[in-house]
């Protein structure tokens, strides 16, 4: 189940531990990738514990925007500094909350004729 489901059950007697988490502002949740062992182009495999020292892009999924974001939409694709996030975790998952103005590149399905410049 999605941590970012309402609960419906809140009316009844027994606790519930669910929440709604709402993304604010210009903010950007974003799923982690996946940490695991990568190989470059040559075949060399960097395992999950090296530590790139250079600024490499990380491109992650989008899970949920804020009510001021206006390129990005859930289940697109952006692309990232990894200092530039912050880590959270809902309900033992961990997640990224990324400002809109640090996303580089954004990945998407849909068809869109704008040219991302505001006149």
């Amino acid at each position: 189940m999605s941590p970012f489901a309402a609960s419906a059950a809140s009316t009844s007697s027994q606790p519930d531990d669910r929440r709604s988490v709402v993304v604010t502002g210009d903010r950007i949740l974003v799923r982690l990738p996946d940490p695991g062992e990568r190989r470059t182009k040559a075949g060399i495999l960097i395992p999950a514990t090296a530590h790139s020292v250079d600024r490499k892009g990380i491109w992650g999924m989008v899970i949920g925007v804020g009510p001021h974001v206006r390129q990005v939409e859930p289940d697109d694709e952006v692309l990232y500094l990894p200092d530039d996030a912050i880590e959270v975790d809902v309900k033992g998952e961990a997640f990224l909350i990324v400002r809109e103005r640090d996303i580089h590149a954004i990945a998407s399905r849909r068809v869109d004729d704008a040219t991302g410049l505001y006149l």
